[in-house]
């Protein structure tokens, strides 16, 4: 039985077994730049709350332009000009703020790292699911992980979201990368 992606693995167009370097320069590029954002983790993190501050100052506007759309729907309207507020404040505080919020941000991962492992070690236990030591180890590295987070709290603040950052851009650039070098080996 062929599984879904196998198709597209297969019978790659014309078009993407020709330019098959690309892919592969983006994923060098990411890779490099992920390696970048760990080896400088305060400079990432500072850079990556504020492009979290400026998207939701940007994201306000538009909800409060669709909250005037509702003509005599005075429940919605407020709804959406509360929402664009409170976007607007979180976005203002993230750029002029950053590095508290920053601090602030992996308090909430910490503790969400903990709760999502004793939630995954409790269903696994309860479901009696197939390869049960594989949710319980997942359940215990997230937990781990935000024990980690809370442990070093706050200095675990200024370098945890950048070191996450550039772990997930290596990732992303290494599977890039190596799609890339499939779309190659089609083209041969």
């Amino acid at each position: 039985m062929q599984q879904q992606f196998d198709v597209l693995v297969g019978e790659a167009p014309e078009v993407l077994t020709v330019h098959w370097g690309w892919p592969m320069a983006l994923g060098a590029a990411l890779v490099v730049l992920g390696f970048l954002a760990i080896w400088r983790a305060r400079t990432a993190t500072v850079v990556y709350v504020r492009l979290l501050g400026f998207l939701l100052v940007l994201a306000s506007v538009p909800v409060l332009l669709f909250a005037f759309s509702f003509t005599g729907y005075w429940v919605a309207f407020f709804v959406h000009v509360l929402w664009a507020a409170l976007a607007l404040m979180l976005g203002l505080t993230l750029l002029i703020r950053p590095r508290d919020s920053a601090v602030a941000i992996t308090m909430v991962l910490a503790f969400f790292f903990m709760a999502s492992g004793l939630l995954t070690v409790g269903v696994a236990l309860a479901a009696h699911l197939e390869n049960i030591w594989l949710y319980i180890f997942e359940g215990g590295v997230s937990f781990g992980l935000g024990l980690l987070l809370w442990m070093g709290w706050p200095f675990t603040g200024l370098v945890a979201i950048g070191t996450f950052v550039g772990i997930d851009l290596v990732l992303r650039g290494s599977a890039i990368f190596a799609l890339g070098w499939s779309l190659r080996a089609l083209a041969k």
